[in-house]
């Protein structure tokens, strides 16, 4: 159950308000609030959260590894191509992470829809276009391990290791 002032910071986030980076506590309790009512319209706001925690643990070491892992599940969950980008960022972020983001994660949108747009994204030349290049070969080292053998049951797993209680279709 929500605290008064975790649920009223989660509300204002759902209405597109966004806060300056708070600390590590304040994410973590949004997080698993967010995670325990994952709406279809909170896309948006797991982005900005993972991308908060990809910074706060990238800045100053103000993270918490198993926020960022949930919240990366929670942008998968999503099933957009273009967050293969984010997630690949996310799996960059320290050591730690280059062990603990799955590369599934990044598939959830399927492997040729994700690799098309990854592809997309470094044919383009923009700022970018090293990052998706970097993200697409990961992808790819990925498939090739066998990562996209049985997704189903990966997610099916992996919604039920990190919390997530889905309200309707993401």
């Amino acid at each position: 159950m929500m605290n008064g002032d975790i649920a009223r910071d989660l509300s204002h986030l759902r209405a597109g308000e966004r806060a300056a980076n708070r600390d590590v506590a304040w994410r973590t309790a949004i997080t698993q609030e967010l995670l325990a009512d994952l709406r279809p319209e909170d896309h948006a706001l797991a982005v900005w959260l993972l991308e908060q925690e990809i910074a706060g643990i990238s800045q100053s070491s103000a993270g918490d590894l198993d926020t960022l892992y949930r919240l990366v599940a929670a942008v998968a969950r999503f099933s957009r191509p273009m967050d293969a980008l984010l997630i690949w960022r996310a799996a960059r972020t320290t050591s730690e992470t280059r062990l603990g983001v799955d590369v599934e994660q990044a598939l959830r949108a399927g492997p040729e829809a994700t690799r098309r747009t990854l592809q997309r994204l470094s044919a383009r030349g923009d700022s970018e276009a090293e990052d998706a290049a970097a993200a697409l070969a990961w992808v790819e080292e990925g498939i090739a391990e066998g990562a996209a053998s049985d997704l189903p049951a990966y997610f099916a797993w992996s919604d039920e290791r990190f919390g997530l209680h889905v309200s309707g279709p993401t």
